[in-house]
């Protein structure tokens, strides 16, 4: 099975943190969101970053996701039909887990 790149090695993040600023560093949301593991085969959310809540790449607001390099190259290598499908997927997976959260409101 080939390796397909996540986002943090496409776009090399330096030991993917959110900035090179002491004041400012911690682990990039997207490398821990375990909720997206395997979809559209990549780590945790590395193939579906741009829908990773907060993922604030390179300080850029979410929605510049949609302009992102990585973002055509994983819809070109993916497919719109299994990028929608792998979205679908996660979100379910987060719904799921909302719904076993105690006291949830």
């Amino acid at each position: 099975m080939e390796h397909k790149l996540n986002c943090w090695e496409f776009i090399q993040c330096s030991d993917n943190l959110l900035s090179h600023h002491a004041s400012e560093c911690m682990v990039c949301p997207v490398k821990k969101e375990f909720n997206a593991n395997g979809l559209n085969g990549g780590i945790n959310g590395g193939r579906i970053c741009w829908v990773v809540m907060d993922n604030h790449c390179r300080k850029k607001s979410q929605s510049a996701c949609f302009q992102c390099e990585f973002y055509f190259k994983v819809m070109t290598e993916e497919g719109l039909l299994n990028n929608a499908n792998a979205i679908g997927i996660y979100l379910n997976r987060l719904d799921t887990r909302n719904l076993k959260t105690p006291n949830n409101s």
